[in-house]
């Protein structure tokens, strides 16, 4: 009778062990591995909504991030970020938003200016909230102090009315509220 208990058990264990086996598990005491077979990944292009605004001069690049994509009139903040990298040297960074159709048209709803003397990554200074519909286009500029050294502006402007934004990742669609 002892030999009949025994037998269930031992064939329990052993169908434990070969699912087990089967799932692609192992065991042994009191460790543990698991092996999954590798997934499938799909590699898609990035979203050029979703990448900096990049402009490059005298070894200085200038990178821009513009959010909110859109957003609605006296409820949205925009945020702008410049990262400055390589030989970054005494100089200004000019921030612009404007609704303009374009550079050549109109003046930017705002216009701030700091100073900047190393590579960093430098945010608006101050909030911007669109009060009103429209496309909302970010012009970032860095302005060297050296005559010797060039500017770099990095925009969402269309340079004339009827073309498209150079970056459209710098443009923020506000909808009436």
């Amino acid at each position: 009778m002892h030999a009949t208990r025994t037998l269930p058990l031992v064939t329990s264990a052993l169908l434990s062990v070969a699912l087990v086996s089967a799932a692609g598990c192992s065991s042994s005491s009191s460790t543990s591995t698991t092996t999954t077979a590798p997934k499938s990944t799909t590699t898609t292009a990035p979203n050029p909504l979703d990448l900096p605004a990049t402009g490059s001069v005298d070894g200085v690049t200038l990178s821009v991030t513009s959010s909110p994509l859109t957003g609605v009139a006296g409820k949205t903040t925009m945020h702008v970020n410049a990262q400055l990298t390589g030989s970054v040297t005494s100089s200004h960074l000019e921030f612009q938003i404007s609704d303009a159709p374009s550079a050549a048209s109109g003046k930017a709803a705002t216009t701030q200016q700091i100073s900047v003397s190393h590579a960093g990554t430098y945010p608006l200074p101050t909030a911007f909230h669109p009060s009103k519909a429209g496309n909302w286009a970010v012009t970032v500029t860095y302005a060297p102090t050296s005559a010797k050294k060039s500017k770099l502006s990095v925009s969402g402007m269309p340079p004339k009315v009827g073309l498209p934004a150079p970056f459209p990742q710098l443009v923020t669609v506000i909808t009436a509220s």
